[in-house]
């Protein structure tokens, strides 16, 4: 063995503490920008798997009251591969141990089955159509609440008092953050996702053969902004509140945000700690060019 080696031997023993604090800090740099990266791509391609499956629509759009008809306007819009409307609105909720009432959306499912934004069913089953106080409930709120298939509840819906009967817990690709209006964060404690039949939804709401809501799904080469506009000049008679696709999507647009939020973890903060390495190892370096310049001279 050279003299420099042993040397070099002698002086790793006795800065042994600082060299392993800067192996520390590089091996967290790695550590963050591997894991962020790999965390960020997983969650990326199990968001699209997860809404190609369940069939996310790209385009919404509101109005106040259309007649059913205008979905199968809305279908021959060229771009548009499928079209599915449905009646939304909001009710009170009366959940016991909780001083103020909770607020809830009600959606509406078909009786043939949703053909988009399939809900997943995560226990129970969904509402059954020949009987109009059934109604599943998204998890979250079901789960904090204790509320399992079985379970009854009330609920003020257009005004008028009902007693429900939960059917199921079930998810959403449309409602992955349960967001209440005007709300900045999502709040599963106080705000409800519930789905009933088309047909006791309509008769809540005094909607038979309307629909206030519509989803759109692009075909492969669609164009979203003529779709868009297609669809405002089509419910604009109706009242229309505009539609939007989904980076207007509530939901959609917070999870985006997080994954952005974790591509950026994944962009500024290895560097520094590779920068905060550097300097480690510049002043370590420094000390021992200073305190052994005479040898090296």
């Amino acid at each position: 063995m050279r003299a420099l080696d042993r040397k070099m031997l002698r002086d790793l023993r006795r800065i042994w503490a600082q060299a392993l604090a800067i192996a520390l800090v590089l091996g967290c740099g790695i550590m963050v920008l591997v894991g962020a990266q790999a965390t960020q791509s997983t969650l990326i391609q199990t968001q699209a798997a997860y809404y190609e499956r369940h069939r996310f629509a790209d385009v919404f759009a509101g109005a106040t009251r259309a007649p059913a008809d205008v979905v199968q306007a809305a279908a021959l819009i060229p771009g548009v591969a499928q079209a599915e409307g449905r009646i939304s609105f909001q009710a009170v909720l009366d959940i016991a141990g909780m001083a103020e009432p909770a607020t809830g959306r009600i959606l509406s499912l078909p009786a043939a089955g949703p053909a988009l934004n399939l809900p997943l069913v995560r226990r129970g089953r969904l509402p059954d159509p020949d009987r109009p106080d059934e109604v599943a409930l998204a998890e979250p709120f079901a789960e904090i609440h204790g509320l399992v298939p079985g379970s009854r509840l009330r609920g003020v819906l257009n005004g008028q008092l009902r007693e429900l009967t939960v059917t199921g817990w079930v998810l959403s690709p449309e409602f992955i953050y349960t967001m209440p209006p005007g709300a900045m964060m999502p709040d599963d404690r106080r705000y409800a996702l519930i789905w009933m039949t088309d047909a006791a939804a309509a008769a809540a709401m005094d909607m038979a053969g309307a629909v206030n809501e519509i989803a759109v799904r692009l075909a492969r080469d669609g164009d979203e902004r003529a779709v868009i506009a297609a669809l405002d000049h089509l419910l604009d008679p109706y009242g229309g509140t505009g539609a939007y696709g989904r980076d207007r999507q509530v939901s959609h647009a917070f999870l985006d945000g997080e994954l952005q939020q974790l591509g950026a973890m994944a962009a500024f903060m290895p560097p520094i700690f590779l920068l905060i390495a550097a300097f480690l190892v510049n002043m370590v370096l420094g000390r021992l060019i200073t305190m052994e310049r005479a040898q090296i001279g």
